[in-house]
């Protein structure tokens, strides 16, 4: 073998595994890792042996390219005559399925303020007048303004983080407004006990605390509702409780796609929790989930923040 053709092929990135007559006659150090075995080992050994694969061995036989899963890797393969070439596209599929998650996060995310704008308007056209139609207004210009920064905050837009210090009871009007249809739908109330400061993006912590409570208002069976705060030694926790059967796994619910076993009869995407989890992430926080004696309680935590002076009423640790 040409010494300057080996040299190349022991740098390259791609696996290269050379074979004559069903036999490996030499492979570079990645088809090695990639196949998971040693080189002297498998010399002059049948290719079956060496690739521990029938379908990377018909390939070899009969060439052409494919793609596999082996190692917990996504590995393409093209094989030409004495040649098999492996290509590692395990950070490229990932890349992939992430980016898929992310547009369908998204998606999810401009829902929200897409469909409370599209029913302020529908309510202006309807003749809406005076103070009402002032304050339609205002929840509208509000809306835009979350869809501007939700755009904003797109990967090849992002900013530098928007955090900052308020109180949790500033959120409280303006959700209470934007669920009140849901509420009066339901005959439903929000009880509110959340004398805590935090250090955050207000707006991720607005709409992470509007899906919790759209999915109190879903699939809760009371009529209350508490949103509740309180502070540990590692800082300050938010939980939405609601009535109803308590469940028995919460983890799964914050995966994308999945849904609880009593949302058969609901409309959703299975993404409502899993942007809160990632919404949390953000702020270096996280997002939970924990049966109640008699329902069960969706919570955020955030981390203290040097200089941020919390009320420290509530200091009781969730129970």
């Amino acid at each position: 073998m040409d010494t300057l053709l080996k040299d190349a092929w022991e740098a390259a990135r791609e696996g290269v595994l050379v074979f004559a007559e069903d036999r490996v006659l030499y492979l570079n150090p990645v088809a090695a890792e990639l196949l998971g075995i040693e080189r002297e080992r498998v010399l002059g050994r049948p290719l079956l042996l060496a690739l521990r694969d029938h379908k990377l061995e018909a390939l070899c036989r009969i060439g052409g390219e494919t793609t596999i899963e082996t190692r917990n890797r996504t590995v393409w393969a093209k094989a030409v005559p004495g040649i098999l070439l492996l290509w590692d596209q395990t950070e490229e599929k990932n890349r992939v399925e992430a980016l898929e998650e992310s547009s369908r996060m998204l998606a999810h995310e401009f829902r929200t303020p897409v469909a409370g704008m599209l029913s302020l308007l529908e309510a202006l056209q309807g003749g809406l007048k005076g103070p009402d139609a002032k304050e339609a207004l205002q929840m509208l210009y509000q809306e835009t303004q979350r869809l501007r920064r939700l755009v904003e905050d797109l990967p090849l837009t992002r900013r530098p983080s928007q955090e900052r210090t308020f109180a949790l009871e500033d959120l409280r009007s303006r959700l209470e407004r934007f669920l009140a249809p849901q509420l009066a739908e339901k005959s439903a109330w929000i009880q509110w006990q959340t004398p805590h400061t935090i250090r955050a993006n207000p707006d991720a912590v607005y709409q992470a605390l509007l899906n919790l409570l759209d999915n109190a208002l879903k699939y809760g069976t009371g009529a209350e509702i508490v949103v509740v705060s309180g502070q540990n030694a590692d800082g300050v926790w938010l939980e939405v409780r609601n009535q109803g059967q308590p469940l028995e796994e919460f983890e799964k619910l914050f995966q994308a796609g999945q849904r609880g076993v009593h949302a058969a009869n609901v409309r959703g995407t299975g993404l409502g929790l899993a942007l809160v989890r990632r919404l949390a992430a953000g702020w270096g926080g996280t997002a939970y989930g924990r049966a109640l004696e008699n329902g069960n309680a969706f919570g955020l935590t955030f981390p203290l923040h040097a200089g941020t002076a919390y009320n420290r009423q509530t200091t009781q640790t969730p129970v």
